[in-house]
Parts: C-alpha cells; structure tokens; sequence
C-alpha cells in the first residue's frame, strides 16, 4: 500500500512540474495555496479536487503535506552533513 502511495504522488509531483510548479508540490498542494492566497485558480480548482477527493479539507490538508514532505528531505540531508 506504500508503494502504491508513493508512485500516486510522484505522479501528482509530475503532473505539478510539467504545468509549471515548483518541485516538490503537489496540485492540490498549489490548488490549496492559490486559495489561500485569493487567486482566481485556486477558488476554481479547489472545489473540484475536493469534490474528486471526497474531502472539504484535501488541498487545504495537501498544502501541510507537501510542507512536511519538504522539512523530511532537509532533516534527511542534515544526517548525513555532519
């Protein structure tokens, strides 16, 4: 079940990078930032992934998972730096 996860959200890192994200995010991710934000994007988009998702909170909860993804990685560089 953990495979399956990670290659859902490599896929969405993917999807995210060819439409112009910044590595690392996911689209609900941006989705979610937009909105908090006030972009235009972001009040169209998240509806729609959270109604695909089948949760009023997906991108909101997104946005705090693409950060603790982030803070991951750099604790996991930190290891190995001293």
């Amino acid at each position: 079940m953990r495979y399956l996860y990670n290659v859902t959200i490599s896929l969405d890192y993917l999807a995210s990078a060819i439409t112009g994200g910044v590595p690392g995010t996911t689209l609900s991710g941006r989705a979610g930032s937009a909105y908090a934000q006030g972009k235009l994007r972001g009040r169209i988009f998240v509806p729609i992934i959270n109604w695909i998702m089948r949760n009023p909170e997906h991108c909101q909860n997104a946005v705090k998972g693409d950060i603790l993804r982030a803070r991951a990685v750099l604790v996991d560089q930190g290891d190995g730096a001293g």
